[in-house]
Formats: structure tokens, sequence, C-alpha cells
């Protein structure tokens, strides 16, 4: 028998495995990589002496000895919530509370930072630390959350294209709606226009970000389909620099946030009739270190002190902006 010793984590591993019934399912909930669960859940089972699961036809059920185990489980994973929200409930007023936040690469999460930081001041609270992690999937962030791996998250869901809530995980509307803008060289010839009609771009060279949900290119797909056109995807570039670059000597175009500031070679405009939308939620379980409330207040905030680096956007937003 090994002698790995068992962590807390690894019971989380065991739990998220036979609630998916799926090893692909459960690695996406955890945030990690499939192979990297299937080695950890060898040497969990190893270090246990005999198999927690089997192969079935619809992906993999606990073993008679796995059934076992997962009650005693999920009885300390339940205690362990119990005593982390009598923690959070008991903290004393000058203590630090430490948050793990999650959200797109965007400017956003450094706006939200000082907010939270001044929640101190307002609510007569704790002192809060905050740690930021970023990753341009909403699939990958919410399976964080879930995995207890961030206390929240900001999420960008693509309306029509949503990754749908998952269990344990609370989600409340920030933005309702977000238009996707396009990104163009400052010598493009359509530069000058104050709406883009995404006909017009039916010859242009088109950048995604590889990262992101479908890829980016499930939405900006449809989107061109409806508009007559099949898309020219010629590069697929995660790097802010490197597409920044591309676009800026009329490379590509690309899909870019209405918040993106213009300048130095580079123009943000809307494309005529909003065809690729998004919405943005805040995700988190609880207990949480902040008061959902507060958090959601922060995040609202911080977005409405964005909206007018774009002044593209500024107009947009007095038309038609709106917070949930």
């Amino acid at each position: 028998m090994s002698t790995m010793e068992l962590e807390f984590r690894h019971l989380r591993i065991v739990i998220a495995v036979a609630d998916e019934g799926s090893i692909t399912k459960a690695a996406a909930a955890l945030g990690l990589s499939q192979p990297s669960l299937t080695s950890q859940l060898q040497r969990i089972e190893r270090a246990m002496g005999a198999p927690l699961f089997e192969r079935a036809r619809t992906g993999v059920v606990p073993t008679s000895f796995g059934r076992t185990v997962l009650a005693r489980a999920r009885t300390v994973v339940n205690e362990m919530a119990d005593l982390r929200g009598v923690a959070a409930a008991t903290v004393a007023a000058h203590a630090e509370v430490e948050l793990r936040l999650g959200g797109r690469p965007s400017p956003l999460l450094s706006v939200i930072v000082p907010r939270l930081a001044a929640l101190r001041g307002e609510e007569d609270g704790p002192a809060v630390s905050v740690q930021v992690h970023t990753d341009p999937s909403a699939a990958a962030l919410q399976g964080r959350v879930r995995a207890g791996r961030l206390d929240a998250a900001v999420l960008c869901d693509v309306i029509g294209f949503e990754i749908g809530a998952t269990e344990g995980v609370r989600r409340e509307v920030l933005v309702p709606v977000e238009p996707e803008f396009v990104a163009l060289s400052e010598a493009h010839r359509l530069a000058d226009r104050e709406v883009i009609d995404l006909a017009d771009l039916a010859e242009e060279n088109w950048m995604i970000d590889p990262q992101e949900d479908h890829g980016g290119l499930g939405p900006l797909r449809a989107a061109c389909r409806a508009a007559g056109f099949e898309p020219r995807i010629t590069h697929e570039i995660s790097d802010s620099s490197s597409a920044r670059e591309f676009v800026t000597t009329g490379q590509c175009v690309s899909l870019a946030q209405p918040t993106s500031r213009e300048g130095r070679g580079l123009v943000v405009r809307p494309l005529r009739g909003d065809p690729i939308r998004n919405r943005l939620e805040l995700v988190w379980k609880d207990p949480s270190p902040i008061e959902p409330r507060l958090l959601k207040d922060a995040v609202i905030s911080a977005y409405a002190s964005l909206v007018d680096r774009n002044p593209s956007y500024a107009r947009w937003w007095a038309n038609n902006g709106r917070t949930a």
C-alpha cells in the first residue's frame, strides 16, 4: 500500500468524480486536466488499498468500498464547511479577510480590488486582502469556484452560448447586456465610422483567442453567418501584446471588450445591432468570505467607472446600458 497521506483535497476529488459520474466532467469541475485527475485518483486508490470506482456504460460508478469511503468523505467535507461558516461569522472586526477572486483578462479586476479594500471603512468590517486569478474561459472560472480554488468570480457568458449553472455554485447577474465591439487599426478604411456593419468586414482576416470558451469562434461564426459570410480566421493569439500589434498594423481585426482603451494605433467600435452580446455574472459558493451583496455592489461600481474609457461605449451605454 502507498504511504501517501490523504488530504482534504483528495476527498473533494473523490466526491467530484462520484457526483459527475465521469473523469472528464469531474476534471472540468475541479479546474484540472483529465490526465492530472486520473493520476491523482489512481494514487488515492493505491493509498486506500482498493479501487473506489469502476467503469460503467455511462462513465464511472463507485465500488462497494467506494460507497463507504464516499459516505465518510462527505461527512468530513460537510463538517469542514460548517466550521468555515462559524469562523467567517466570528471573525474579529479588525482581522483580515482573504478573498480569492477570478475573472477574464480585463481592466475590471484591477478596479474592483481597491473598492473591496475600502469596504472596511464603509461597513466597519475586517480588512480585505484580495488574490486575483484571470482566465479567458468562463467554464474554467466557474469550475475553480465549485472546486473551492476561488471564492468568487466575475463571469462573462456569451448570450446564446451560455456555459450554464453548476451544482453548488450561486450566480447573480451584474450586467445583463454587454455588447462585443470590434477592434481595428486606426488606419483601417472603416475606422472613422461610429458604428460598423459586420457585413462590411466580410473580407477581413479575423483573430480569436483560442483559450476563450468555444475558442471565441462559435459566437463570431454564428454572427458572421447571419450577416452572410464565413469569417476567415487567420490568427489565434492569447497574448494581449501580440494581439494588439497584429490589429494595429492592419493584419487582422478582432472582437473586443467595449471597455477597451483606444489609442496607439487602435480604434474600438460598436457593431450595428449588437450581433454578439455578453452577460456578466457574479458566481460564488457559500459561505462567502465577503457578503455577496457587498461584492456585487463593488463589481457594478467598478464596471460603471470603466464605461467612459471608450467614447463609443459611453454613447452606447447612455442609450442601452443598465445594471441588475
